[in-house]
């Protein structure tokens, strides 16, 4: 319970450390979530972009699409033979199948022109036009939360003085590292003089990618004097469309519609995400690394400590002195000599393979053969054995002069047969 109690109180310094970053002044910061939504009036949506659309186009009614481009362009393909269309899309992530690909490319080359402002461009459309993006730089800024005053601007040529537009948040790093210049012309740079917004020429169309979505957010248009960047974004765009499109459906980070898609058809995944991006890729290798170090320490055995067992006691001996001291209580002299001969006969059994049962002359003279002890002390013993046996009482100092004699008998060392 106390390990729990501990968590407790952890998630709830937690959530009031959050709380307190949250609010200022009474005030709650407001969502820095990307959504570019038209009506989203949040910092990084794109209400005051939608209004200055609509007024860049105000003779057109703009159709607003909720569905994949490949079914809007399956709508459009009769009516592109009367004129161009113009597609507007602004995303966090553009995650595109390939039949999406196949259509924009279709779109392009069929004379209509498409506008594309997203961080993240899939790959299969990059690969469609030849392109490469480095996002690197502006990855590791927001991974580490580096944020200064950033800004961006139009490319005329090698002029590199044309007015910068800037605010003050992540840095527009992202750029196009290869395109083919045959077909491609620059329109705009970062803050390093690097491109971050191209035009294709494709077919009877023109493709315009840019990389840097935030200069459509609320945030950036309102700042200074940045809406001309967004009127001289828009002022390379072809003003006698037919149609005229603003699209709603890929302001989700991910097309529902890629997550189902088999692996043959899309090969989009987390981890592709990952390995695209090497700050992601580190930080994702660094996790696994740390995972694996805290299953391979929590694999030692932890147990209580065993307590050490004491030894056994030899009972046998405790035995037998609880035995000698009850004899030795109850005097009886007699009773402890007679067990001190029967045991003495068993030993003679066991060592000498000797029959006890008629105790003579030969009987003496093998035991004092076999064992080595002189005949006149083996005498003395079984004669001292013979006189106990017949008594009906023992004194103490018979009772000592036969275990002296017995326990001589054992410990003298056999050295062949003596004699007298």
């Amino acid at each position: 319970m106390k390990i729990y109690l501990k968590y407790v109180l952890l998630c709830m310094l937690v959530f009031f450390g959050m709380s307190s970053c949250n609010f200022q002044d009474g005030k709650k910061i407001p969502s820095l979530k990307e959504s570019y939504r038209k009506t989203d009036k949040l910092p990084f949506g794109s209400f005051v972009a939608y209004k200055g659309f609509q007024s860049e186009f105000s003779d057109y009614w703009i159709n607003v699409e909720q569905k994949p481009f490949d079914e809007t362009w399956h709508q459009l393909r009769e009516d592109s033979a009367t004129g161009y269309s113009l597609y507007f899309l602004i995303a966090k992530d553009l995650v595109l199948s390939q039949d999406e690909v196949n259509a924009m490319m279709e779109y392009v080359k069929a004379g209509n022109d498409l506008f594309i402002s997203a961080d993240f461009i899939d790959n299969k459309l990059l690969d469609a036009v030849y392109c490469t993006i480095d996002r690197t730089g502006e990855i590791v800024s927001e991974v580490n939360g580096k944020m200064h005053d950033t800004r961006v601007s139009m490319f005329y040529g090698n002029d590199f003085n044309s007015p910068k537009y800037g605010y003050y948040y992540f840095p527009f790093l992202n750029y196009f590292s290869g395109y083919d210049t045959s077909y491609t012309r620059v329109l705009g740079v970062n803050e390093k003089n690097l491109p971050n917004y191209i035009v294709l020429f494709a077919g009877k169309g023109r493709l315009y990618l840019h990389i840097a979505p935030r200069i459509f957010s609320n945030y950036f248009l309102l700042t200074n004097d940045n809406y001309k960047y967004f009127e001289y974004v828009t002022a390379y765009l072809r003003f006698e469309p037919q149609y005229v499109y603003w699209d709603e459906y890929y302001k989700n980070f991910s097309s529902p519609r890629n997550r189902n898609s088999s692996a043959d058809n899309d090969d989009f995944s987390t981890l592709k995400v990952i390995q695209k991006n090497p700050s992601l890729l580190w930080a994702f290798c660094l996790a696994l690394i740390g995972i694996l170090l805290y299953i391979l320490f929590s694999l030692k055995r932890k147990q209580r400590i065993i307590q050490t067992i004491k030894p056994n006691t030899n009972s046998t001996v405790v035995f037998a002195e609880t035995v000698g001291r009850l004899y030795l209580q109850q005097k009886n002299n007699r009773n402890i000599s007679l067990k001190m001969i029967t045991y003495f006969y068993e030993y003679l059994r066991k060592k000498y393979f000797i029959n006890t049962t008629i105790i003579n002359k030969e009987f003496i003279a093998s035991v004092s053969g076999k064992s080595g002890v002189s005949l006149l002390e083996t005498e003395q013993l079984f004669g001292l054995i013979t006189n106990i046996q017949e008594q009906e009482n023992v004194t103490d100092e018979e009772l000592i002069e036969l275990n002296q004699k017995i326990e001589n008998f054992k410990k003298q060392k056999t050295n062949g047969r003596k004699s007298l």
